[in-house]
Protein backbone atom coordinates (compact mmCIF):
# COMPACT_ATOMS: atom_id res chain seq x y z
CA UNK A 1 0.00 0.00 0.00
CA UNK A 2 1.18 3.15 -1.09
CA UNK A 3 2.07 5.91 2.29
CA UNK A 4 0.61 9.25 1.91
CA UNK A 5 4.29 10.99 1.34
CA UNK A 6 4.78 8.55 -1.66
CA UNK A 7 1.03 9.77 -2.65
CA UNK A 8 1.76 13.37 -2.70
CA UNK A 9 5.04 13.13 -4.22
CA UNK A 10 3.38 11.63 -7.27
CA UNK A 11 1.04 14.61 -7.14
CA UNK A 12 3.65 16.78 -6.87
CA UNK A 13 5.03 15.38 -9.65
CA UNK A 14 2.48 15.58 -12.02
CA UNK A 15 1.58 19.13 -11.00
CA UNK A 16 5.49 20.09 -11.64
CA UNK A 17 4.68 18.45 -15.32
CA UNK A 18 1.22 20.41 -15.41
CA UNK A 19 2.96 23.45 -14.46
CA UNK A 20 5.13 23.04 -17.14
CA UNK A 21 2.57 22.35 -19.67
CA UNK A 22 0.71 25.35 -18.36
CA UNK A 23 3.86 27.44 -18.76
CA UNK A 24 4.66 25.77 -22.30
CA UNK A 25 0.82 27.02 -23.84
CA UNK A 26 1.23 30.68 -22.42
CA UNK A 27 -0.93 29.79 -19.77
CA UNK A 28 1.05 32.02 -17.23
CA UNK A 29 -1.40 32.35 -14.15
CA UNK A 30 -2.74 29.17 -14.47
CA UNK A 31 0.86 28.17 -14.37
CA UNK A 32 2.01 30.09 -11.31
CA UNK A 33 -1.05 28.70 -9.49
CA UNK A 34 -0.18 24.62 -10.51
CA UNK A 35 3.22 25.68 -9.15
CA UNK A 36 1.94 26.86 -5.72
CA UNK A 37 -0.09 23.34 -5.58
CA UNK A 38 2.95 21.74 -6.22
CA UNK A 39 5.16 23.57 -3.51
CA UNK A 40 1.71 22.17 -1.23
CA UNK A 41 2.47 19.06 -1.87
CA UNK A 42 6.02 18.88 -1.77
CA UNK A 43 5.83 21.48 1.48
CA UNK A 44 3.31 18.75 3.28
CA UNK A 45 5.18 15.65 1.97
CA UNK A 46 8.41 16.84 4.33
CA UNK A 47 6.95 18.84 7.11
CA UNK A 48 4.74 15.48 8.15
CA UNK A 49 7.88 13.37 8.02
CA UNK A 50 10.65 15.51 8.06
CA UNK A 51 13.27 12.64 9.52
CA UNK A 52 13.53 10.20 7.19
CA UNK A 53 15.45 7.06 7.18
CA UNK A 54 17.72 6.74 4.02
CA UNK A 55 18.08 3.39 2.77
CA UNK A 56 21.93 3.11 3.96
CA UNK A 57 20.19 3.32 7.47
CA UNK A 58 21.00 6.93 9.05
CA UNK A 59 18.43 9.56 9.91
CA UNK A 60 17.79 11.84 7.32
CA UNK A 61 17.16 15.73 8.05
CA UNK A 62 15.05 17.27 5.23
CA UNK A 63 13.71 20.21 6.26
CA UNK A 64 17.01 22.06 5.04
CA UNK A 65 16.96 20.44 1.51
CA UNK A 66 13.16 21.75 1.59
CA UNK A 67 14.05 25.28 2.60
CA UNK A 68 16.97 25.50 -0.14
CA UNK A 69 14.15 24.28 -2.31
CA UNK A 70 11.96 26.49 -1.65
CA UNK A 71 14.79 29.46 -1.68
CA UNK A 72 16.88 28.23 -4.63
CA UNK A 73 15.04 26.20 -7.82
CA UNK A 74 11.24 27.16 -6.78
CA UNK A 75 11.40 30.41 -5.75
CA UNK A 76 13.16 31.17 -9.63
CA UNK A 77 10.29 29.11 -10.95
CA UNK A 78 7.88 31.36 -9.45
CA UNK A 79 9.63 34.63 -10.18
CA UNK A 80 9.70 33.53 -13.93
CA UNK A 81 6.17 32.57 -13.95
CA UNK A 82 5.01 35.82 -12.42
CA UNK A 83 7.37 37.63 -15.31
CA UNK A 84 6.31 35.33 -17.97
CA UNK A 85 9.72 34.73 -18.89
CA UNK A 86 9.99 31.25 -20.97
CA UNK A 87 13.91 31.15 -20.87
CA UNK A 88 14.21 31.50 -17.05
CA UNK A 89 11.24 28.67 -16.42
CA UNK A 90 12.70 26.35 -18.50
CA UNK A 91 16.03 26.85 -16.26
CA UNK A 92 14.18 26.92 -13.57
CA UNK A 93 12.69 23.91 -14.12
CA UNK A 94 15.33 22.12 -14.75
CA UNK A 95 17.24 22.91 -11.79
CA UNK A 96 14.08 22.26 -9.67
CA UNK A 97 13.79 18.72 -11.28
CA UNK A 98 17.36 18.49 -10.13
CA UNK A 99 16.76 19.58 -6.83
CA UNK A 100 14.55 16.86 -6.28
CA UNK A 101 15.98 13.92 -7.97
CA UNK A 102 19.12 15.18 -5.15
CA UNK A 103 16.55 14.44 -2.48
CA UNK A 104 15.71 11.43 -3.79
CA UNK A 105 19.67 10.00 -3.81
CA UNK A 106 20.26 11.81 -0.57
CA UNK A 107 17.47 8.94 0.95
CA UNK A 108 18.69 6.24 -1.37
CA UNK A 109 15.56 5.96 -3.17
CA UNK A 110 17.50 6.33 -6.55
CA UNK A 111 14.24 3.99 -7.56
CA UNK A 112 12.09 6.99 -7.48
CA UNK A 113 12.22 8.40 -10.74
CA UNK A 114 11.53 11.95 -11.21
CA UNK A 115 10.05 12.63 -14.63
CA UNK A 116 12.01 14.37 -17.13
CA UNK A 117 10.71 17.65 -18.03
CA UNK A 118 10.04 18.40 -21.70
Amino acid sequence: MMNINSHRMKAAQRKMLDTRKLQQDGQWDEALAMAERMHGSVSKSITSDPRQKSAAGPMVDLQPLLVAWENGPYAELKSALQKKDAKRSGAAFASLRQQCVNCHAVLGKTQVVVSEIP
